[in-house]
């Protein structure tokens, strides 16, 4: 009975602990780019197992998409991981598919389902700061369980529908944070 109650606890450890960032807010004055030997090995060798890696030699970047990101046809939008292994620094890229190739700036309307209130904000510039400002806003989105629309060419179309496109959005920022030590 002992050993069955450990294993119960055990149990609930784990899968408690796997969605540990649900319950941390974002603190801006936290953004980092920065990595250190400690997160990096803890994200090759156990997270990096759920990504799809592409090495751009070159570059000495290393790029992770989610193995389980929507590659389908309607619009989406995937954040996507670089490791600058030179440089010990993480970049959070937005990766869209050709629904964007002819905008300017990605613009997203996010809606509180409790409230009914509708926020805006946009991806213009692609710098660094800026993609991960913009991805930020959609992952405490997912949190706060609200709406989200895309305006594509004057268009309104819903975007990040499915729980599981929810689900992996937000399973890679928590990456990110983590590899950077926004989240601890």
């Amino acid at each position: 009975m002992v050993r069955l109650l450990n294993y119960v606890g055990l149990l609930a450890l784990l899968i408690t602990g796997c969605k540990i960032d649900r319950e941390k807010t974002i603190d801006r004055d936290r953004f980092s780019f920065k990595i250190t030997a400690d997160s990096h090995l803890f994200f090759k060798n156990v997270r990096q197992v759920y990504y799809d890696f592409t090495d751009l030699k070159e570059a000495g970047w290393h790029a992770y998409r989610f193995s389980g990101r929507y590659q389908g046809n309607d619009p989406s939008i995937n954040p996507v991981i670089v490791i600058d292994w030179r440089k010990d620094k993480a970049y959070l890229l937005v990766e869209t598919n050709e629904f964007f190739a002819d905008l300017t700036a990605i613009t997203v309307y996010e809606k509180n389902q409790a409230t009914g209130k509708v926020y805006s904000y946009e991806l213009a510039e692609r710098g660094k700061e800026n993609m991960l400002e913009f991805s930020t806003k959609i992952y405490e989105g997912i949190i706060a369980e609200n709406e989200f629309t895309i305006l594509i060419n004057g268009d309104s179309i819903p975007f990040l529908r499915e729980d599981s496109d929810r689900e992996n959005f937000r399973i890679v920022m928590a990456d990110y944070y983590r590899l950077t030590r926004i989240i601890r």
